[in-house]
């Protein structure tokens, strides 16, 4: 099981390990069905060394509780009632196909929803048809209140009333495949507003063909396509409602005159709409002014496109709300593009996968790629003798990416400023800019001093900091004091006296509540006096949660928009006045006064010939 983060995930491994296997799966459950598939499954992809020929790809999904919200034909229900959902709460599908044929043909697939479902109910009440339904009420007519209130003509209000009699706190619950083709279809709504709200998937792969209709130039004009449609998806709706509507009454009509001359075929006769994808109408190509085919060029410029596909997309997802979940999914974007490219697409995607409705995979080779994103969007995958394997453990974790990559320390300096994450470090560097006074103790921009994040981060503070470890270079740490084990590290630097690393807890609660309210109240138009009087103490970004930047749905992704805000744009604000108001400023000034006397060049040098030496004495 491969547990991806929301946002962003890098797939990192050696060549043939099955990173592309992984991306190529996963186009299989999402597209595998469609004609315009890039991957179709085939009985040789079945694993050799299996004993049974089958196949079987699963995803979970989260939702929103209205998101999961089905209508089947007689009422509104939700998967969660129906006990649709896994033991951990997900939507759990999983797609299996039998390869004991020749081939892979329609019917070699099965779809199955996994369910914590109640021990005790024979067959899942989903599957059941009305009548069946009806005969389970009638059995348990007089043991359950109100039979007569049940509306029998609901299948949901039926199996809600069952539901009620058959599970209580006392039910013990066990893992269930309900397979989709038994689910009775006068609920089959279920199944098609379950698929209506998985995400559409884009694999982008990275060896392609020059044919015309190369996929690095149709797929972003695809996905806008798809896109497009799928916002129009309940008027388009309602046009194929209307079309079957009508031809279902012609030909109603014309199988009552059909029956004048023969009941009996007449009878078994009905109407049955078989509608394509909306997508499959459209096909659009990129032309070239010069009258030089696109695919005739280089590699390199397709890929540009897509490049430039993601920059725009990025853009408008900062502009716009998005409606529909996405996934991307591509192959080493790196491939044939400067590096300076490649910072823009991963910068590109990082914003986009920053959005609450996008969803970013890629694999990579490429260590710069890897150094730019958080650790927890990091997968790596290795191989023993029993075959390749996601490594979960996040030390073994990282040391495996470190070695594959060659990820090498970025220190050069003599002197670091250790602190907490990539806020604080964006507070420090800003307000030592904004201030002259600051600026002309120590110059953070000109002066050969590194700044790593030790908590959470990304590969290269992780690396820096395990080389600190058994380093000469000169440490200076500066921490919130909201947490005693920050506090714990600062005493123990102080105790240990080693003439090396040195420490300070701010006075403060954390960086934030250094920014002064007025600027924030200016900045969102908010109010904030009744926070004033404790604003020392006062968990700044929590407290604007519920204030300000409503347009992100997920709390915890808007805290981290609002702390990025507060240390990036809203620190480069803050005035000398600011501070000698709400007494900071000989606090922030004695951190840059220790930073350049560790920096002073004579002070050094002295050290490194008396290591006994203490700031701190």
């Amino acid at each position: 099981m491969i547990d991806f983060s929301e946002g962003m995930n890098v797939i990192i491994g050696k060549n043939d390990i099955g990173k592309s296997t992984i991306m190529e799966a996963l186009e299989i459950f999402f597209n595998g069905e469609n004609k315009d598939a890039l991957v179709k499954l085939e009985v040789e992809d079945c694993n050799v060394n299996s004993t049974e020929k089958v196949i079987e790809i699963g995803a979970c999904f989260t939702f929103e509780e209205e998101e999961i919200t089905v209508i089947d034909s007689s009422n509104p229900t939700s998967l969660k009632d129906e006990y649709l959902l896994n033991k951990d709460g997900l939507l759990e599908i999983k797609k299996i196909w039998d390869c004991s044929k020749d081939k892979i043909t329609a019917s070699s697939l099965k779809v199955y929803l996994v369910a914590h479902y109640p021990k005790g109910i024979d067959k899942p009440l989903i599957t059941l048809k009305q009548e069946e339904l009806r005969r389970e009420l009638r059995n348990i007519a007089e043991e359950i209140d109100n039979y007569d209130l049940v509306n029998k003509n609901k299948n949901a209000e039926m199996r809600k009333a069952l539901y009620k009699y058959l599970v209580n706190e006392k039910t013990e619950f066990e893992t269930r495949f309900i397979e989709i083709q038994k689910i009775d279809k006068d609920s089959k709504d279920i199944w098609e507003k379950i698929k209506s709200n998985l995400p559409l998937y884009f694999l982008f792969q990275s060896d392609r063909s020059n044919s015309d209709n190369d996929s690095e130039v149709q797929n972003p004009l695809k996905i806008a396509t798809k896109k497009a449609l799928a916002e129009m998806e309940d008027r388009l709706n309602t046009v194929v409602k209307e079309v079957d509507e009508k031809v279902s009454t012609i030909a109603e009509n014309t199988i009552n005159k059909l029956k004048d001359f023969n009941g009996q075929i007449a009878n078994r006769l009905k109407t049955k709409l078989n509608h394509k994808p909306w997508d499959s109408l459209f096909s659009f190509q990129l032309e070239s002014d010069d009258g030089i085919a696109l695919n005739k060029r280089g590699s390199g410029i397709r890929r540009l496109i897509l490049i430039s596909y993601f920059r725009a997309e990025a853009e408008r997802i900062a502009e716009e709300r998005n409606n529909k979940n996405i996934i991307y999914a591509i192959e080493e974007p790196e491939t044939s593009q400067h590096p300076n490219f490649q910072r823009m697409i991963i910068d590109s995607l990082l914003k986009i996968s920053s959005d609450d409705k996008h969803q970013v995979i890629i694999t990579t080779h490429t260590p710069e790629i890897a150094k730019m994103v958080n650790l927890d969007s990091l997968i790596f995958i290795s191989k023993d003798e029993y075959g390749p394997k996601i490594v979960r453990e996040e030390e073994e974790k990282l040391k495996g990416i470190v070695k594959s990559l060659g990820i090498l320390p970025t220190i050069e300096s003599k002197v670091v400023i250790c602190v907490e994450g990539e806020n604080d470090i964006n507070f420090i560097r800003n307000i030592n800019q904004a201030i002259d006074d600051f600026k002309s103790i120590i110059d953070l921009e000109k002066a050969n001093i590194s700044m790593i994040g030790m908590k959470g981060s990304n590969l290269v503070n992780w690396v820096n900091r395990n080389y600190l470890k058994n380093s000469n270079v000169i440490e200076f740490h500066l921490y919130d004091n909201d947490r005693e084990d920050y506090r714990k590290t600062i005493e123990e630097i102080k105790a240990n006296n080693d003439g090396r690393r040195f420490g300070e807890i701010t006075s403060k609660r954390e960086m934030e509540n250094y920014i002064p309210p007025e600027l924030i109240e200016e900045e969102f138009g908010i109010n904030l006096d009744l926070e004033k009087m404790n604003w020392d103490n006062v968990d700044v970004p929590k407290l604007l949660v519920s204030k300000i930047m409503q347009h992100i749905k997920c709390s915890k992704k808007r805290e981290e928009a609002i702390k990025g805000c507060l240390n990036g744009q809203l620190s480069k604000k803050i005035t000398k006045e600011h501070l000698i108001y709400c007494n900071s400023y000989e606090e922030i000034k004695s951190w840059f006064e220790q930073v350049a006397y560790l920096y002073n060049k004579n002070w050094y040098e002295q050290l490194l010939q008396s290591p006994t030496t203490s700031l701190n004495n």
